[in-house]
C-alpha cells in the first residue's frame, strides 16, 4: 500500500478522527475490526468506524480512523498532514 496522506479538516481535528477516503478503504481492515497502529514508537489498538451519511445522494457511509487516544503524540491541528503506512505488524501513523 502506498502511504495514505490526509490534510486534517477542522472536523478531523475536533473529533479526534481521520477520514479515510473511499479510494483507499480496501487498504484498511473492515469497520469495527480492531487493529494495531504505531504512533511515535508506542502501540495502540484502534478501528475504523463507519458513519451513515446523506450529505449527497444516494445515502452512503464515511469511514473514520479513531485517533483520539493517540492524537496528543501528533500535530493534530486543522491543516496538519497525517500519513498512514502499512507496517510489519499493523499500521504506522505519523505526521507527513
Amino acid at each position: 500500500m502506498k502511504p495514505y496522506r490526509r490534510k486534517l479538516s477542522s472536523e478531523d481535528a475536533a473529533t479526534g478522527s481521520i477520514l479515510i477516503e473511499k479510494r483507499v478503504w480496501r487498504a484498511f481492515p473492515p469497520p469495527m475490526t480492531e487493529f494495531d497502529v504505531d504512533v511515535a514508537g508506542a502501540r495502540f489498538a484502534t478501528r475504523i468506524v463507519a458513519e451513515d451519511c446523506a450529505c449527497v445522494p444516494p445515502p452512503h457511509q464515511h469511514y473514520h480512523l479513531e485517533a483520539g487516544h493517540f492524537r496528543d503524540l501528533l500535530d493534530f491541528a486543522r491543516g496538519s498532514v497525517i500519513e498512514i503506512d502499512a507496517g510489519d505488524a499493523g499500521f504506522v501513523v505519523r505526521n507527513g
